[in-house]
């Protein structure tokens, strides 16, 4: 076990950076629009059916993100993506300040996800190599606690501004994102991402004199690790997209229930992440991930279960803890497993790329279902629980289903080998 270590200063102004990056891409650029969702029903900007689809597009905008975050990177610098992305994210809620179609909110919707794809995949990274090793769950942590702000800030102020105007909440928000994008703008470290490119185009190069290139990151170890964060993202799609509207409207609770949902939600995504990181520092990362699996698997399922207020709040602050804080436990699992930091960062990446896909795809099968009914809303939930499950069965086996898979894969190469 480490001997703890203080954060240094520059490490500090460091995570503060990060902090704000979780802040305005994911914290409110997704979160806040669950908060808004009643309002724009009641105010018929759209009807309940586009509302899920427009919370889906955000899902789907977060895949490109994360797809596309490296490259980019790689291209204009992390830093520079960086900045790019807070900029595209506060933008887009001065955008939709205003009733106007579908399409074009759907765009910008979109948008607001890819620049929080972007964010989540380069900031940790980029800002993980100032702190240390010791420290780093921690670290992660505080960075991804900025998601459980951005849900507490919409679930306290978007009500208070939706008071006096709906577009006033849409402005609001935005402002909010220039003033943490201003803070961060020449806190975040110096850029690596063009070493990272660098690397990799030698790396190409030495391919090109005849030699093999070895490959970046062991293919079956980050297809598990990204299978698990895929089934967890499918876990958490119910509560991060619906809740409030399904507390509100499917259980007949009221919006004022739906709000506080969201905020004990909230409260729970600010403690996860910190809380999840320091157990993650202390007994593993995986056998943690496990362990909040175990309680998230009956957590996902509680909605489905009736409308008992007091379940409903536990269940929201668990699952609210799980969102970001399973961030921190899969990265802080990527650098138990791996120890080269380029790929590190590719294996972070295609992670990030498997959990978007399963959020994205599950967003809009769960947008489809939820517009089917009551019935048809329960049974996400209990969907919800399977996914959790999966993801804990498989995060208990992974030393042994890795073993075995490594050496079955090793199999044919060997026989031909031979018969060469």
């Amino acid at each position: 076990m480490h001997a703890k270590t203080r954060l240094s200063p520059q490490a500090r102004l460091h995570i503060w950076a990060g902090f704000c990056t979780s802040l305005i891409g994911v914290g409110l650029s997704r979160f806040a629009y669950s908060a808004l969702i009643p309002a724009i029903i009641d105010q018929q900007w759209f009807s309940p059916g586009s509302v899920a689809y427009l919370g889906a597009a955000n899902l789907a905008g977060y895949l490109i993100g994360a797809s596309g975050a490296r490259p980019a990177a790689a291209r204009l610098g992390s830093c520079n993506a960086l900045r790019l992305a807070m900029l595209v994210a506060a933008i887009s809620f001065f955008t939709c300040a205003q009733p106007a179609s579908f399409t074009w909110f759907f765009i910008w919707r979109v948008l607001s996800g890819i620049s929080g794809g972007f964010l989540i995949v380069l900031a940790a990274p980029t800002i993980l190599p100032s702190v240390a090793v010791e420290n780093r769950g921690f670290a992660m942590g505080l960075i991804f606690s900025g998601v459980g702000t951005g849900i507490i800030i919409s679930g306290t102020l978007v009500p208070v501004l939706i008071s006096h105007d709906l577009s006033w909440a849409w402005i609001g928000l935005g402002a909010i994102c220039v003033v943490l994008m201003a803070s961060a703008w020449f806190l975040l470290p110096s850029d690596p991402a063009r070493t990272t490119a660098q690397s990799t185009a030698n790396a190409t190069g030495g391919a090109k004199s005849g030699n093999t290139p070895q490959k970046k990151w062991p293919e079956i170890t980050v297809w598990l690790v990204g299978l698990v964060y895929s089934l967890v993202a499918i876990s958490l799609v119910p509560h991060m997209v619906f809740l409030v509207d399904y507390s509100a409207r499917i259980l007949a609770l009221g919006n004022g229930f739906g709000g506080l949902c969201w905020t004990v939600f909230g409260a729970g995504a600010l403690c996860g992440p910190v809380t999840l990181g320091k157990f993650g520092d202390r007994f593993g990362f995986r056998i943690t991930l496990i362990g909040m699996l175990m309680v998230d698997m009956v957590m996902t399922v509680i909605p489905a279960l009736g409308d008992d207020k007091l379940l409903l709040l536990v269940s929201a602050f668990v699952v609210g803890a799980t969102v970001p804080g399973v961030v921190s436990l899969i990265l802080g699992w990527i650098h138990e497993l791996i120890d080269d930091a380029t790929a590190r960062q590719q294996a972070w990446s295609f992670a990030t790329t498997l959990f978007a896909i399963g959020q994205a795809i599950f967003a809009y099968v769960f947008a489809w279902m939820f517009s089917l009914g009551a019935k048809q809303a329960h049974h996400i939930y209990i969907l919800a629980g399977i996914a959790a499950a999966a993801a804990m069965i498989l995060t208990f086996i992974f030393p042994t289903l890795q073993s075995r898979l490594t050496r079955a894969g090793s199999r044919p190469a060997t026989s031909s080998s031979a018969a060469e």
